[in-house]
């Protein structure tokens, strides 16, 4: 199987494949590149995991019926769904063990005793309980689309368990600085983005900055919110003014050479710093585990310690509501409840109504 252009074409990229149960070859035409990935994508995934549902096809198109199951259903909500290959690859290993126990079902018997020991199964396994929480929300969100298209009755479903995201510590302004002084310069501009302006840094965010989304004159930075986020697709955040003098560096050196994003190696916009952040941590000494993303984990964390109120650090980041924060960022709060409570004036006279009063002994006590 492979995806080829076929130039002159109102859809010119084909992707083919030979049908593991008839042994035809079939292919499918998109209009662009990215489409045919992505159907060449859920092609591999079914030739090795769901070979049946070929089967399930061939029948169909045979005229003989077959009852609609949660795997043939699957199918259908991939394809109506326009995911990127990533979110793709991330839907398919989610639903692998959901499909595995379940897709060969009819839709219409699937009861909530069979979610119900699915989530205890998924429960079990050496896996963190977020990242199950995830596969089964996804579950979830399959299950109420087949209601919506009428493939089902609605089924009760368990409740999710509870996100307990790990924690983890944020880079002091000591590491970041020892990091900065041996990175490269594409990685000191995402810690830059990320400790200080709060930025994700990945593809979401940071990677997709370009120079047309900067107000050097107001000092702000318009970032375009991640997808977790529909209600709000971008947000300002603004730039400290000690940072504007190095921004406006950025932008001459940039402009020199033609590059667009402010995230970028030799010009190229960048699409991963594993190696790179890796290598940044190694030449600082830094042994112990620091993600890129906890830079805006150190953005926050600052942010609380300051005093700044949870719902300006929510807005900051992009988040719809204020949980994430209060769920992540707890134990600096407690320090904040601690200094506001020390920070109450001293009671040198205490009225005697308010002093508990003393029970008299007597003969019998």
């Amino acid at each position: 199987m492979a995806i080829r252009e076929r130039k002159g074409r109102a859809s010119p990229w084909q992707c083919y494949w030979n049908n593991p149960v008839t042994g035809k070859r079939e292919c499918a035409n998109f209009a662009t590149w990215q489409e045919a990935e992505k159907h060449d994508s859920l092609i591999k995934h079914r030739i090795r995991f769901d070979r049946e549902s070929f089967k399930m096809e061939a029948e169909e198109e045979d005229g003989q019926e077959h009852a609609t199951t949660l795997e043939s259903c699957y199918l259908l909500y991939l394809k109506e769904k326009h995911f990127t290959k990533k979110e793709l690859g991330w839907q398919i290993d989610a639903m692998r063990y959901p499909l595995q126990k379940l897709g060969g079902l009819p839709l219409a018997e699937i009861t909530r005793r069979h979610l119900e020991q699915l989530r205890a199964e998924m429960l079990a396994m050496p896996v963190k309980a977020v990242s199950t929480r995830g596969r089964l929300s996804v579950l979830r969100t399959v299950l109420r689309w087949c209601v919506a298209q009428g493939f089902m009755e609605p089924v009760e479903f368990p409740k999710l368990p509870p996100a307990q995201y790990e924690r983890f510590i944020p880079p002091t302004p000591e590491e970041l600085t020892a990091i900065m002084t041996v990175a490269a310069p594409h990685i000191v501009r995402l810690i830059v983005l990320g400790a200080q302006c709060g930025v994700r840094v990945g593809p979401s965010e940071a990677f997709r900055l370009t120079w047309d989304d900067t107000d050097l004159t107001q000092g702000l930075l318009r970032v375009h919110g991640a997808r977790k986020n529909p209600n709000a697709p971008w947000r300002e955040v603004p730039i400290r003014e000690s940072l504007l003098p190095l921004f406006r560096q950025w932008r001459q050196e940039d402009a020199a050479i033609g590059a667009t994003h402010l995230v970028h190696y030799k010009g190229k916009p960048v699409e991963s710093i594993k190696r790179a952040w890796a290598h940044a941590l190694r030449q600082a000494g830094i042994t112990r585990r620091i993600r890129p993303y906890d830079l805006r984990h150190a953005f926050a964390t600052e942010l609380i310690a300051c005093g700044a109120d949870i719902g300006t650090v929510a807005k900051l980041m992009g988040h719809s509501t204020p949980t994430m924060i209060l769920n992540h960022y707890q134990y600096v709060m407690d320090s904040q409840k601690r200094a506001a409570v020390e920070a109450l004036p001293e009671l040198f006279h205490v009225p005697n109504s308010m002093c508990p009063k003393k029970k008299a002994l007597t003969r019998e006590e």
